[in-house]
């Protein structure tokens, strides 16, 4: 489930940002990582993201 979360912050943050850009020709980068409070894993999970300043258009 947790990798659910990491896929779907990153195609929010794509979406998010290819229509800012008014283009679907843009990618993204962006670093998810789960955080938990506990060795186990367990307790109060949440997801940090990195997105990197910029685009980059496949087509150039």
């Amino acid at each position: 489930m947790y990798s659910w979360f990491m896929v779907l912050a990153e195609a929010c943050l794509s979406k998010l940002i290819q229509t800012h850009c008014n283009t679907d020709a843009c990618e993204i980068t962006v670093i998810v990582f789960i955080h938990t409070h506990s060795r186990n894993g367990n307790y109060n999970p949440y997801s940090h993201v990195i997105l990197a300043e910029g685009t980059f258009f496949t087509s150039n």
